[in-house]
């Protein structure tokens, strides 16, 4: 659950890159398209385990959309380290959610009766 409060504070970060960084048109509309996508699944992520599966999916096609389109650089740094990030946020350890697990209680110990000698040698 740690994890997914992270991703809440991580995802919404791509959909206006573009407003900050010049993209090519290809990667600009993805990253809008997937970014929003994205930040509306994660805020159902909260609550579900199927939208944070889809989260991990659109994080994985973001990883892998500049092996796809033509990109540069720097439109590959931003969208790997994204999708990779997003992907292991939804997808990691941490973001199951916190468990219960109930115990029976072990049984008490009987106590010990005065005239006996483990009692004895437990007061001494």
């Amino acid at each position: 659950m740690l994890a997914r409060c992270l991703a809440l504070m991580f995802i919404p970060i791509l959909p206006f890159l573009p407003l900050m960084i010049p993209l090519s048109p290809a990667h600009a509309i993805n990253a809008v398209v997937a970014g929003v996508i994205a930040t509306v699944l994660a805020g159902f992520a909260l609550v579900d385990d199927r939208a944070r599966a889809a989260v991990a999916v659109v994080g994985g096609w973001v990883a892998l959309s500049p092996f796809i389109f033509r990109s540069t650089l720097t439109e590959e740094v931003i969208a790997v380290c994204w999708g990779v990030g997003t992907f292991a946020l939804m997808s990691g350890p941490l973001s199951a959610r916190p468990r219960s697990i109930m115990v029976a209680a072990a049984p008490p110990k009987p106590l010990p009766e005065v005239g006996d000698k483990d009692h004895v040698r437990m007061a001494a």
